[in-house]
């Protein structure tokens, strides 16, 4: 059994706050409520979002778990207006690139756990004038 079901979300935050470009690391319940906090940008959320229960093992006693982490990138650029938007995307290159560099199979050394793969997010880019966030969704298996 686990001794700290979440144990894995200080990890990525400490992982994610070496990137010297990101201002702010969060960890939102949700992305709306994510929205409410973007004023300091560049920013990286880190919102759990839920469990992926596989098959049983032990006779029913345990599960193999996948908790997903969704990581998102919220980035601003005053000249980027729902027009023309390419700045945004060229601020954000560099972090996307360094975010999924470091996630994609980062192992965070804590017992019971896997390393994080990278999985389609199942929430799509969203954006308001001067403004975007970029989601990916990371998985990580356990037994439970």
């Amino acid at each position: 059994m686990l001794s700290d079901y979440f144990a894995v979300e200080p990890k990525i935050v400490e992982l994610l706050e070496t990137n010297k470009d990101i201002l702010a690391v969060n960890t939102p319940f949700s992305v709306d409520d994510m929205l409410q906090i973007t004023n300091i940008t560049p920013a990286l959320n880190v919102i759990y979002v839920g469990d992926r229960v596989g098959e049983s093992v032990g006779q029913g006693r345990a599960n193999t778990v996948t908790q997903q982490w969704l990581i998102v990138l919220a980035v601003r650029d005053a000249s980027s207006q729902l027009d023309q938007t390419s700045n945004i995307r060229k601020e954000a290159d560099p972090l996307i690139r360094e975010l999924l560099g470091k996630m994609q199979g980062f192992n965070p050394q804590v017992a019971g756990f896997r390393s994080f793969e990278r999985v389609d997010a199942g929430v799509q880019i969203g954006s308001s004038s001067g403004f975007a966030y970029f989601p990916f969704l990371f998985e990580i298996k356990f037994i439970n």
